[in-house]
């Protein structure tokens, strides 16, 4: 697995993609990437292509994916969300 981003950053592109994307229906979007979250905000998701991102409560996370270049791709994405787009 990659460690380039913690749970951290990956909150952090969360928080991005929902200040600056695009919403549609119950979650939002931006560079492809979705996020959405439950009910009560205590479980976070992030997902591109077929990669899922779980963020839960206490800091746990679990990354699913198929396909290693659309990991890579997505991480890229990450990675360019949280050191180009402001955090509001």
């Amino acid at each position: 697995m990659d460690t380039r981003l913690t749970i951290k950053e990956f909150l952090r592109v969360f928080d991005c993609i929902r200040a600056s994307g695009d919403r549609l229906d119950d979650r939002y979007v931006l560079d492809e990437v979705y996020a959405w979250h439950d009910y009560d905000g205590y479980t976070c998701w992030l997902s591109y292509k077929d990669v899922t991102v779980t963020l839960m409560f206490h800091g746990t996370l679990k990354i699913e994916h198929g396909k290693p270049s659309n990991y890579s791709a997505f991480i890229s994405h990450c990675l360019a969300m949280i050191t180009t787009k402001p955090i509001h």
